[in-house]
């Protein structure tokens, strides 16, 4: 149709505009939304990860800070302790440590050098038990004495909160405190100097022991033993080579096999190891009193 042809006072038509292709055009205020929630999710996801990593770091740095303070009492060295990588709360519910390394310098004449791993431990309640441990070291007479000196406080102290109980040599003895243990490199002897209480009567004990090596195991022999200056039966002197002994090492090594044992001037060079060993107080020599009044702990 024409222009002449068209009806009077009718506009043109306008004509036709392409429909867009790109689909509807998105507001900026659903844009910002969607910009906000995902820099929130992602603020959130960094904390948890912050607050995961740093409750590790202190977890883990409060362990190794524990075991390292309690075997330096122990051995009187400045102990480095080693922990598997396995995440502290992983290890805590799971109720399995992949292992344990300890290192002493023992680098005075009264201290104790220790070198050991214990590998596969598993944890319960009053109890642990140590798939694979191996050690060695360098155990001195001098930190020997120390730690029976404090072991009779702690009896005595025991003592007076249980007047029944019996905390001496087979019964016998209400208690003993080593004063002096030497060596003869030569005779591969022992002589230990203690005060043997006999009912409420301090009486000083020399007793000379000779440890023997069987089969991976350690016994300890009287060699002479003498009370002031009498000579004693070797039945008795045998208690108190027994007390002594358990002094030296505790029920624990009974459980390990000795893959060296020499006697030097003014210590124990060893070298030990066991499968399957149990950890307990009977096992540490140890007592539910000792363990309330001592500060002990362990990675878990």
């Amino acid at each position: 149709m024409n222009d002449a042809m068209r009806p009077q006072n009718v506009p043109p038509t306008p004509p036709t505009r392409p429909i867009p292709t790109g689909g509807p055009a998105r507001s900026p205020r659903k844009r910002s939304l969607g910009l906000t929630i995902a820099v929130s999710s992602l603020v959130v996801i960094l904390v948890l990860l912050i607050s995961g990593v740093g409750s590790e770091l202190y977890l883990r740095s409060a362990a190794r800070d524990c075991v390292q303070k309690t075997f330096t009492q122990i051995t009187g060295s400045p102990t480095t302790a080693s922990l598997s990588k396995k995440p502290i709360l992983l290890q805590y519910f799971s109720k399995e440590i992949p292992y344990v390394q300890i290192d002493t310098t023992g680098d005075t004449a009264s201290s104790i050098e220790l070198h050991g791993r214990a590998e596969q431990i598993k944890t319960q309640s009053k109890s642990s038990t140590v798939g694979t441990l191996d050690a060695s070291g360098k155990v001195s007479f001098a930190r020997i004495v120390e730690l029976s000196k404090q072991g009779a406080q702690d009896a005595a102290a025991q003592q007076q909160q249980n007047p029944t109980q019996n905390n001496g040599l087979g019964g016998l003895f209400g208690g003993f405190t080593l004063n002096q243990v030497t060596g003869d490199q030569t005779a591969k002897t022992i002589k230990v100097d203690a005060t043997v209480t006999v009912a409420i009567f301090p009486v000083p004990v020399s007793v000379e022991l000779k440890p023997v090596l069987t089969a991976g195991k350690i016994s300890f022999q009287a060699v002479k033993a003498s009370a002031l200056v009498f000579g004693v039966p070797t039945d008795f002197a045998q208690t108190l080579v027994d007390g002594v002994s358990k002094s030296l090492f505790p029920p624990l090594f009974d459980q390990l096999t000795f893959t060296t044992f020499d006697v030097t001037s003014a210590g124990i060079d060893f070298a030990v190891n066991g499968r399957d060993v149990t950890l307990d107080e009977q096992s540490m020599n140890s007592t539910e009193q000792s363990t309330q009044s001592n500060s002990t702990c362990t990675i878990l």
